[in-house]
């Protein structure tokens, strides 16, 4: 990555974002640029108090993390989620940062947010931070469904530069009540290991060969109800950050911002980011 975008709104969560996006910085040798956007609704003199003490307070809190934060600082004036998108162009940032919040099952504040629009709308990597950044991603698991998306969430996967990547495929066997023979499972889970092999083998070989250079790689193929089966799989295994596709044709990947991703995102079990691709790709 050689540019990474955080946009803060100076809350606690967009604290913990902004200290990943710094020890990304650091550790791909990145630029980085802090972005804060006064909401233009507001009165002239507001908006002039708001310019000042967001500057002041960024500036406060990169001094506070030492030397060697250097960061391009950008107050805007405008509405957050297009000032997002339009810095994001800017700097050509390979990823955006956003701070991520817990939404309650029967809150649908969630559509509507800034970060479901940079979501919705954006072409770069949206990365949503849950956890504080003690440390660098170790382990990073992809959720697959054989889409061209979850391909690129794989490959995505790898510039995290983790130790350990678990390509996650969840299946849904159909019309289960009539597939009781163990018989009949066994050979639906085969065709999924090896439909999952043939595909990752086909990403790997797409990479450079010092991106997979010393990470080790899992395959995984659960059966279950897929937000359900993600949650429980990166809780079992710590996984530090989730990988999907936000757009396409099925699985995780929908033509339309579809609801599995919606609920990964709105409540994300770890670190989360999403690679999203034109409408109906």
């Amino acid at each position: 990555m050689k540019s990474i975008l955080i946009a803060t709104d100076l809350s606690a969560r967009s604290d913990r974002a902004l200290d990943r996006a710094l020890a990304l910085a650091r550790e791909q040798d990145a630029r980085i640029t802090v972005l804060h956007v006064v909401d233009d609704r507001l009165a002239q003199a507001a908006i002039e108090r708001r310019e000042d003490e967001a500057k002041e307070a960024i500036a406060a809190y990169l001094a506070a993390r030492g030397p060697g934060q250097d960061a391009t600082v950008s107050v805007t004036v405008g509405e957050a989620d297009s000032d997002i998108l339009r810095a994001a162009g800017r700097c050509a940032a390979d990823l955006i940062v956003l701070g991520a919040h817990r939404v309650a099952p029967d809150d649908d504040t969630f559509q509507g947010s800034t970060a479901w629009n940079v979501l919705r709308e954006s072409r770069h990597p949206v990365l949503l931070v849950k956890e504080p950044a003690l440390a660098p991603y170790r382990r990073v698991a992809v959720g697959f469904d054989f889409s061209g998306l979850s391909e690129a969430a794989l490959r995505l996967a790898f510039r995290f530069r983790p130790g350990e990547v678990d390509v996650m495929h969840v299946f849904h066997a159909p019309y289960q009540g009539f597939l009781t023979g163990a018989d009949t499972q066994r050979d639906l889970r085969e065709q999924c290991d090896r439909k999952l092999e043939s595909a990752v083998g086909a990403v790997m070989r797409s990479l450079e060969p010092e991106q997979a250079e010393g990470v080790a790689l899992r395959r995984l193929v659960c059966r279950g109800e897929i937000v359900g089966t993600l949650r429980q799989e990166c809780e079992t295994h710590r996984v530090d950050l989730l990988a999907i596709g936000t757009s396409g044709r099925s699985g995780l990947a929908h033509a339309i911002f579809g609801s599995i991703a919606e609920s990964l995102l709105r409540d994300p079990p770890c670190d989360i980011v999403a690679v999203r691709g034109a409408s109906g790709a």
